[in-house]
């Protein structure tokens, strides 16, 4: 009996059906979640209007509520977003092709649509081999680059690339400032939310050798990975996280420089959440197979707008990513 072997067509196409059965369970279970939360909450509102007929508005325990029904609004705003994103269709992508793809929302947490969006080097000159893509009612894009199988790639994978954000008059409402990598058969995701302002200011990326000033709303995580032999880790991932509750916020990520050294900015809005001030951090670093060389083994909680981590890879650890 001869077993034919699957192309690999078939064999992503296998796997995108698989993912999108997931997402749909995930969004059931995220929608069961959320009538539950529903559920509390009107017996919260109850209980309290009883207590504050009873003891008055003041008394702790009608203060306390007050702050659990506070706390529900942002965890019912977090469920609408995360539910929203389930029901996203990712479009078709294989070994040959690189995206970046995520949302772009408002403070309030709703997608915004008819934005465009583009990647620019770091002259700020628009790649136009990548082309550009328009956020729908949702605030979901994907840019996709795609080579022939018999081509080789023309953007080199060093190349330094920034998502951009511009409405219908070519005005930039937001520009990223940890940058993109072309790797064909990887796939970026990156989610923004965008104030209410006229203007964007960008603070630069300070040198290793000097102390950096990072404006208020701007927050810097930078260090160095080196081997147990002294070696510095040259273009290794390094990808900056957010631990929640809920689910963990992407921060950013970068490749290391030939000195091992890294630096991620990354805003205010991409962590905040209703009693979060500052961001509990970890780290991981992955080859360029997307094995995981280091993890974080505890959370930095609490961090500074100025971080610093030293990375030391222990020989034969790794494991894969997933």
């Amino acid at each position: 009996m001869v077993i034919k072997k699957p192309t690999d067509k078939e064999i992503f196409e296998k796997l995108d059906f698989a993912f999108d059965g997931l997402d749909s369970e995930r969004a059931k279970g995220l929608q069961r979640l959320k009538i539950f939360h529903l559920i509390k909450n009107d017996g919260a509102v109850r209980e309290q209007n009883r207590l504050k007929a009873k003891y008055g508005a003041e008394h702790p325990r009608v203060k306390k509520l007050d702050e659990r029904l506070t706390y529900n609004i942002g965890l019912s705003k977090e469920l609408d977003v995360e539910i929203e994103r389930t029901e996203i269709t990712q479009p078709f992508f294989d070994i040959n092709t690189w995206m970046v793809h995520g949302r772009v929302l408002d403070k309030e947490g709703k997608g915004i649509s008819e934005l465009t969006m583009s990647l620019y080097d770091k002259n700020k000159v628009w790649v136009e081999e990548l082309g550009h893509a328009c956020t729908d009612d949702r605030g979901y894009y994907s840019i996709r680059y795609r080579i022939k199988p018999e081509k080789k790639q023309e953007i080199p994978e060093t190349r330094e690339l920034f998502l951009t954000v511009t409405d219908s008059a070519f005005k930039v409402l937001h520009r990223e400032t940890e940058p993109f990598f072309v790797k064909i058969g990887q796939i970026d995701f990156r989610l923004i939310v965008l104030e209410d302002k006229d203007w964007i200011c960008e603070p630069p990326q300070p040198g290793n050798n000097h102390t950096a000033t990072v404006p208020p709303d701007a927050w810097l995580v930078r260090g160095k990975v080196v081997y147990e032999n002294g070696e510095p880790g040259r273009g290794l991932t390094v990808s900056m996280y957010d631990k929640d509750l809920l689910f963990d916020d992407a921060l950013g990520t970068i490749l290391t420089d030939d000195g091992g050294r890294f630096s991620i900015i990354y805003r205010t809005d991409a962590f905040r959440r209703l009693f979060e001030a500052k961001p509990d951090l970890y780290l991981k670093v992955l080859d360029s197979t997307g094995n995981i060389l280091f993890r974080s083994k505890e959370i930095r909680a609490g961090a500074g707008h100025v971080e610093e981590f030293e990375i030391t890879i222990e020989s034969g650890k790794s494991e894969r990513s997933k």
